[in-house]
């Protein structure tokens, strides 16, 4: 009896010795998988992310995970980021309001042994990084939700393909701060790229435009499209993901142009884009804001565009979305632009 005793006591032992202990992983470890423009830095930190809905995923075990994020806090604390973490299934939206943030995951965790976490920057470019420090959990694995070997649709555009003023749910137009509705996560490129089980990249900034920006913007796309930090025009990107299809949404902020001038800059857009990446399907897209009057003329650029350019499509949607804050797309409205899209990519 006695022996009986010590052996269960060394079993005991055996098996809690055995448990995979709480750990902290390092941003940049192999089993965290990043997606979208992102610029390495010479320690274990993770990536720094600009872009609005850039991403990354992992799984872990157990019922501890806690993440430690870096947000760049520009504009003196201003101009912090808003977070979409996606927790098993669940959508979470929160506020990154200081340099370093330590966000516990314990409570959003399911009953499941293992959890698949995705977490993506909802504000844009304008708002700084956020960089992943570290992860503290038992056994990190890859996702297994996210395949790296999906295809990968990039979605060039403005502050609609951004889902800018799209969630005004928390923080009502007209108050707040610039990027307080932000919501790039629900804008209509990441629902179409889920739809379709693909990766998706956000290459876009509010305010811009194929030869005229608004709000006295000193960039235009054309600019910019080479760079990882697309708003103030630095880092240069290495175009070393590349996309299977290529969106391009842009016109609204150039409103009516000169036509020759507008399509002409089109054409010279469309090289750059296949100069780096040769592969790609191209669709150019109307603005799924445009009213009566510019509906009709960027269509007629588009296909002109179109009759220019070898390899390239269009698609038009078929209406104007705009009960979002200033007239653009809200969340709901989103879903229904990121629907006919699929209906036409798939």
């Amino acid at each position: 009896m006695q022996k009986s005793i010590f052996y269960i006591i060394g079993l005991f032992f055996l098996c809690a010795c055995s448990q995979p202990k709480i750990q902290v992983y390092p941003g940049s470890d192999c089993n965290i998988q990043y997606v979208g423009r992102s610029l390495a830095t010479a320690d274990t930190l993770g990536p720094r992310l600009w872009a609005p809905g850039s991403y990354f995923a992992f799984a872990c075990d157990g019922k501890e995970c806690t993440l430690n994020i870096i947000d760049e806090q520009i504009w003196n604390g201003a101009g912090f980021n808003y977070l979409e973490l996606v927790v098993d299934g669940r959508n979470t939206r929160i506020c990154m309001d200081t340099t370093l943030n330590t966000i516990v995951l314990d409570s959003l965790l399911s009953d499941a042994p293992t959890h698949e976490i995705l977490v993506c920057k909802d504000t844009e470019a304008s708002h700084g990084y956020i960089q992943l420090q570290s992860v503290v959990t038992k056994n990190l694995r890859a996702s297994r939700m996210l395949s790296m070997s999906s295809p990968i649709v990039e979605y060039i555009g403005n502050s609609i393909t951004c889902g800018a003023e799209a969630y005004c749910d928390e923080v009502p137009y007209g108050t707040g701060r610039w990027g307080d509705r932000h919501r790039a996560y629900l804008a209509y490129g990441p629902r179409t790229s889920r739809l379709l089980g693909a990766r998706w990249m956000l290459t876009s900034v509010s305010g811009i435009g194929l030869i005229h920006s608004c709000c006295d913007m000193d960039i235009v796309m054309p600019q910019v499209y080479d760079k990882i930090s697309l708003r103030d025009n630095q880092y240069e990107y290495d175009f070393a993901e590349q996309p299977d299809i290529v969106c391009v949404c842009l016109g609204q902020n150039d409103g009516i142009q000169d036509s020759t001038a507008f399509c002409s800059a089109y054409v010279d857009f469309i090289a750059q884009i296949r100069k780096h990446n040769p592969s790609a399907r191209i669709v150019m897209l109307s603005s799924p804001m445009a009213d009566a009057e510019l509906r009709p003329w960027q269509e007629r650029m588009i296909l002109a565009v179109e009759d220019n350019t070898e390899s390239t499509e269009h698609f038009f949607f078929s209406r104007q979305w705009k009960n979002g804050g200033g007239d653009h797309p809200d969340c709901d409205e989103h879903a229904e632009i990121a629907e006919e899209l699929f209906n036409y990519l798939k």
